[in-house]
């Protein structure tokens, strides 16, 4: 887990070079060039003082279905969320742009003929990879359109019963890139994206198999809302506070047939006087084993801004006090299994998402604490769970946030 707190700097000598070093997440890495700086791309004129600016892909945040699987890596890469021009703030030379995501991806037709299958039927484990690039199309993967900025866990997603995963969780977290050569970038400062691009392969894999941006539903489709994009711009000095918790708020995790009513806050961190424009940057580890079940289990996580430290919703949170609803990540997840597989007990869950305050956190002209929380939840795969059945998280894990405030 990374907290994003500390800074270096990596010479890109163009687009291909970065593209190249961008594969390593540091917490700031820098666009720029061997020799002399090129001239700034147009960004109009430079703010005045310090901001803090943000951005979020929001919600429904996939901007396609399935993601076809090749024989080689990133031979059929795909973008699969995007923050358009219209949304990322305009860049200027010197920003930090700081960036944190969360993808699902799902395999699909395990059995043959079910009605839920989505493509071709596989039983082979995909390899799944994803990465953050800048860009300056809403299509580019790479080349002279997009540069790569930072990049997720690479996970090979087990297909075979009974130790399926099902999905499988693709994290970014935080990592900074610092905005030195604007002329390098694939994009002009005022009109640059990001985009999240995901591959799929394996060595066997042909025509018409795919994976899911999301989950599979029981009748054939898909659904999504499992993921988000999110950049923070820093301009200036910035005040930065750092939080750090690993003090668990639960010590077990109850095994529901929905998964909703067992939900659980794993960590909580208090957060005072937070003010119009704060921008929240969070991530989170935990485990869970499975070891006292006798079949694998769903873990699903979420973070959220929550009224206080047992709190298992955002629900009472002051109206529109921030964005996205007070969630700073989507609730994703994925089967935990008893034998190998990319997510074997005990099962380790990474978390990594950011929120902005969009007004003050008062109550009556004073202002009042909120606490950002890490809520799990679990339910049974292929078995009916007997009363008391839970998963017990372990001590190997902890909350990190970065609060981001102008002047």
């Amino acid at each position: 887990m990374s907290g994003g707190g500390g800074s270096r700097s990596a010479a890109v000598a163009g687009c291909a070079v970065a593209a190249t070093l961008a594969l390593i997440a540091v917490p700031v890495t820098t666009a720029s060039g061997g020799g002399a700086p090129e001239s700034p791309r147009s960004a109009g004129p430079q703010p005045r003082g310090a901001s803090v600016r943000f951005a979020s892909s929001g919600e429904n945040s996939e901007i396609r279905k399935t993601i076809p699987i090749a024989t080689r890596k990133w031979g059929k890469k795909r973008v699969a969320m995007t923050i358009p021009p219209a949304r990322l703030p305009t860049l200027h030379q010197g920003d930090v742009l700081r960036t944190t995501g969360e993808i699902q991806l799902s395999t699909t037709c395990v059995d043959f003929n079910a009605v839920r299958c989505i493509g071709r039927r596989y039983s082979f484990s995909p390899q799944e990879d994803a990465r953050i690039v800048l860009a300056s199309r809403r299509g580019a993967t790479g080349g002279h359109h997009a540069m790569p900025i930072a990049q997720s866990k690479s996970l090979r997603c087990h297909q075979p019963l009974p130790n399926r995963n099902h999905h499988c969780v693709l994290v970014f977290p935080p990592t900074g890139t610092k905005i030195s050569h604007p002329g390098l970038l694939p994009c002009r400062l005022n009109d640059c994206r990001l985009n999240l691009v995901v591959e799929a392969d394996n060595p066997h894999a042909r025509p018409g198999q795919v994976v899911l941006v999301g989950a599979d539903r029981p009748n054939g489709t898909v659904r999504q809302d499992k993921g988000r994009l999110s950049a923070t711009i820093l301009h200036g000095a910035i005040e930065s506070k750092r939080l750090r918790t690993a003090h668990r708020r639960s010590r077990a995790v109850p095994i529901a047939p929905s998964g909703k009513r067992g939900r659980r806050v794993i960590y909580s961190q208090r957060l005072n006087q937070l003010h119009k424009g704060d921008v929240l940057e969070a991530a989170a580890t935990h485990l869970v084993t499975i070891a006292s079940l006798r079949y694998p289990a769903f873990v699903g996580t979420d973070m959220i801004l929550a009224r206080g430290p047992r709190a298992v919703s955002s629900a009472g949170i002051p109206r529109q006090v921030a964005t996205g609803n007070g969630d700073l990540t989507e609730q994703n997840g994925f089967n935990c299994t008893h034998g190998p597989s990319a997510y074997r007990s005990p099962c380790r869950t990474r978390k990594a998402g950011a929120v902005r305050i969009v007004r003050n956190v008062q109550r009556d002209g004073r202002p009042v604490p909120l606490w950002v929380n890490v809520v799990a939840a679990g339910a049974p795969k292929g078995a009916v769970p007997r009363h008391g059945d839970r998963m017990r998280v372990l001590p190997r894990g902890g909350l990190v946030i970065r609060r981001f405030r102008a002047g």
